[in-house]
């Protein structure tokens, strides 16, 4: 029988190793790839309900995703720059595969490497941690509900879900509005220690889509409810803008 903590880290040398398979795979074709650059800017950083920025200054976080082509796979860099502490505090690799199930469904997984290189005294196994996930979606009917589901089986040590519903519509031609809220449930992820498992943010946003060739501008505003004290007890409100350009290559 294995212990727990031998069971996670059979799952983690698993999930590397299907990752690794998956980009031996792709560098042995010759797929058209896209590349998507982001940068948003944000007033807060929130994330799940948590406040992870301190003294609520606002944050840059800069992305890249790379679209293997019409193979489902991506791979996406993330990071976050405070304005806090001046420092660049939090990075992010997502590899993940997308496909469409049938007309209505559509399913998307992977793994996220969550990285804290700027830790006093880093340590490796300290300072990161591994999340998998899988997303089921409806994006053809009006409210395009989708369920997320996350597991972080090093440091998080729990699960979340997502509950994500967006309705869009196009008042002028070049300009897109969304509404969107999400409801999220924590079953023990980032917790304290004896902390209860529950509904843990609300999550209501609008945002407006302007596009011009290949560069989309977008501010957004959101609120979150926070509906476990184990979060935190302050709700949140927070802004910012999203660059975004794409490349066809």
């Amino acid at each position: 029988m294995y212990s727990n903590l031998e069971g996670k880290k059979l799952l983690k040398k698993l999930v590397f190793l299907a990752a690794l398979l998956c980009l031996l795979g792709l560098f042995r074709t010759n797929l058209k790839a896209e590349i998507q650059f982001q940068a948003d800017f944000v007033s807060r950083y929130i994330w799940r309900g948590f406040d992870l920025n301190p003294y609520k200054k606002p944050v840059f976080q800069p992305s890249i995703t790379y679209e293997f082509g019409n193979s489902g796979l991506s791979l996406d860099a993330w990071m976050s720059f405070s304005f806090a502490n001046k420092e660049l505090n939090e990075t992010r690799l997502t590899l993940a595969y997308a496909r469409r199930l049938s007309e209505q469904f559509t399913l998307k997984a992977g793994i996220i490497h969550y990285g804290w290189y700027f830790a006093p005294n880093l340590r490796f196994e300290d300072d990161t941690s591994h999340e998998v996930f899988a997303s089921v979606g409806m994006p053809e009917i009006v409210l395009q509900p989708a369920i997320t589901f996350f597991y972080d089986f090093t440091n998080g040590d729990g699960f979340y879900v997502l509950l994500k519903t967006r309705y869009s519509f196009d008042p002028v031609k070049f300009l897109k509005t969304s509404f969107s809220a999400s409801l999220g449930y924590n079953g023990g992820q980032w917790l304290a220690e004896g902390s209860d498992p529950g509904f843990s943010d609300l999550n209501i946003g609008l945002s407006l889509a302007y596009a011009w060739k290949e560069f989309r501008i977008i501010p957004f505003v959101n609120y979150t409810i926070l509906l476990l004290d184990a979060i935190g007890k302050e709700n949140h409100i927070w802004f910012g803008i999203s660059l975004i350009y794409e490349l066809e290559k």
